[in-house]
């Protein structure tokens, strides 16, 4: 973060504004990445964009002071950061994953992932709703329930009803539901860096800055690797997928590397 002092007349008076200006987008508020959002979209222009950002009357300013403002921002035109967490970590009453995906089973993240694919892939709004459905839950829910709940009749953990909550999500507006779409991209480029094996980043994914391409991610089919990481131990399918989603990144990951090394 960086402090700004903007000065600017009004009425004749000379009036000052301090503001407090993110400098990467880990420091973006949950308000200012959804303005980004917006922007990308290009459902908002450059000044209204700068207004809401800074929360400044913009109309006030002059062309030199909207120029520094906008180098101020420069950093949003560049997509290659990573994140671990959730810039919006609540979602019209719903949450997402902790940091570093903490709270996430790996079946959650399966479903998740593969259906963040094919929104990127085909970008179907009712895609992109199925993809918000599945990652944000409310307290207590789960994609799949248990082994150790399926008999408990007085169990707090509820099973999510999908076709109900993407109608629910279904209203949610549009611009809020991209910005969770960008900032799970970056949470790719997160695991690319951690687990490079298991989520191979591609040298040819475009930048979200460049509007004639699209914002992409390396595909990952997961029934293939669920099944050999799986392997013999069918008994056993259901503790795999319950188990933290890091965890078994995290063995699929030196398994991938000892098999890859092997071969050299």
């Amino acid at each position: 973060m960086k402090t700004a002092v903007l000065e600017y007349r009004r009425l004749g008076i000379l009036r000052r504004k301090v503001r407090m200006i993110p400098e990467t987008w880990t420091e973006l508020t949950p308000e200012q990445f959804v303005l980004v959002a917006e922007l990308y979209l290009q459902r908002i222009k450059s000044q209204q964009f700068l207004a809401a950002f800074f929360r400044l009357p913009v109309q006030r300013l002059d062309e030199y002071q909207l120029y520094n403002l906008t180098k101020l921002t420069e950093f949003i035109s560049d997509c290659r950061t990573h994140l671990d967490h959730f810039i919006l970590p609540e979602l019209e009453h719903l949450q997402a994953p902790g940091v570093r995906l903490k709270g996430m089973t790996f079946e959650h993240f399966m479903q998740v992932d593969t259906a963040f694919n094919r929104y990127a892939r085909a970008e179907k709004p009712e895609l992109l709703d199925r993809f918000i459905a599945l990652l944000y839950l409310r307290k207590g829910e789960t994609i799949v329930l248990p082994p150790s709940h399926r008999k408990g009749v007085f169990s707090h953990t509820k099973v999510l009803n999908l076709k109900r909550r993407i109608q629910e999500v279904a209203y949610i507006d549009m611009t809020k539901k991209y910005a969770v779409f960008l900032n799970y991209v970056f949470i790719k480029r997160w695991l690319s860096r951690s687990f490079p094996w298991l989520f191979p980043l591609s040298d040819k994914e475009p930048g979200l800055g460049d509007q004639k391409k699209k914002p992409v991610a390396p595909l990952v089919n997961w029934l293939d690797i669920f099944d050999a990481f799986v392997g013999d131990n069918v008994a056993q399918m259901d503790k795999f997928q319950q188990m933290p989603a890091t965890t078994a990144f995290r063995l699929l990951n030196k398994k991938i590397r000892d098999a890859q090394t092997k071969k050299k």
